[in-house]
């Protein structure tokens, strides 16, 4: 009974602890947003942040709303796992940039703003590094620094081009600590096929796998017994010129 009770506790325990890490940002549209480029913002996140990034359904959203309106009601819709919540809105000029308010859990992209005089690679650059910034404010951490870190502070939207588009190593380290003490999933990146990874392992570089072949063999002379009688042999003739 003792064992059964132990084992009991010990499964429970193992369960809890793989939902804590099972915890994950929300990205959803609000607005008029190409799926498109909600799946590559999404692909971006995760790549940079190394935690995972699910795709929501979009929030109703009405002319206007501000962006904070906008942030609220999307907060409304988090599931019980979700950490947080980034909004990509379809919003207007007037409208700030973006708004992050982590005591509430979300933060809020204005499109409008970030479509400004960009072609579609830099707008997703663009929603991908504010996306960054968000998830950072929304895990507590601080500004950077350091020129060459996406957590830097700018003034223009021109100043967002000419920064990374990710963390800065330490940054990078940080994150990764305070999301797993969060208890968010933490994207494992992919591992090559066992059968692939063992070939390429034995081979060198560039080398095609082929089967061995066994090299071929000269059939033996069959073997001779001196001969008292045989004539002794003459020199070989020269060469015909």
């Amino acid at each position: 009974m003792m064992k059964q009770l132990l084992f009991g506790l010990t499964l429970a325990a193992i369960t809890a602890s793989a939902a804590a890490q099972d915890r994950v940002f929300a990205l959803v549209p609000a607005g008029e947003v190409d799926s498109a480029l909600l799946a590559r913002v999404q692909a971006y996140l995760e790549e940079n942040s190394t935690v995972a990034v699910r795709l929501a359904p979009a929030v109703p959203s009405e002319p206007g709303q501000n962006l904070e309106q906008i942030g609220r009601i999307a907060a409304m819709s988090m599931e019980s796992n979700d950490h947080g919540i980034i909004v990509l809105a379809r919003s207007t000029l007037d409208q700030p940039q973006g708004v992050c308010l982590p005591d509430d859990r979300f933060g809020v992209l204005n499109l409008a703003r970030l479509e400004v005089g960009a072609d579609a690679a830099r707008i997703e650059r663009r929603a991908g590094q504010e996306g960054l910034r968000v998830m950072s404010m929304l895990l507590g951490m601080a500004p950077c620094p350091f020129p060459l870190c996406v957590l830097v502070g700018y003034d223009q939207l021109e100043d967002l081009d000419e920064m990374s588009g990710n963390f800065c190593p330490p940054c990078l380290d940080r994150f990764e600590r305070v999301a797993r003490k969060a208890g968010l999933r933490i994207m494992e990146p992919p591992r090559p096929d066992s059968n692939e990874a063992a070939v390429a392992e034995e081979l060198p570089a560039g080398e095609p796998a082929t089967p061995d072949v066994p090299a071929a063999q000269e059939p033996e002379a069959p073997a001779q017994t001196p001969d008292a009688a045989a004539p002794v042999a003459a020199d070989p003739a020269p060469p015909a010129e």
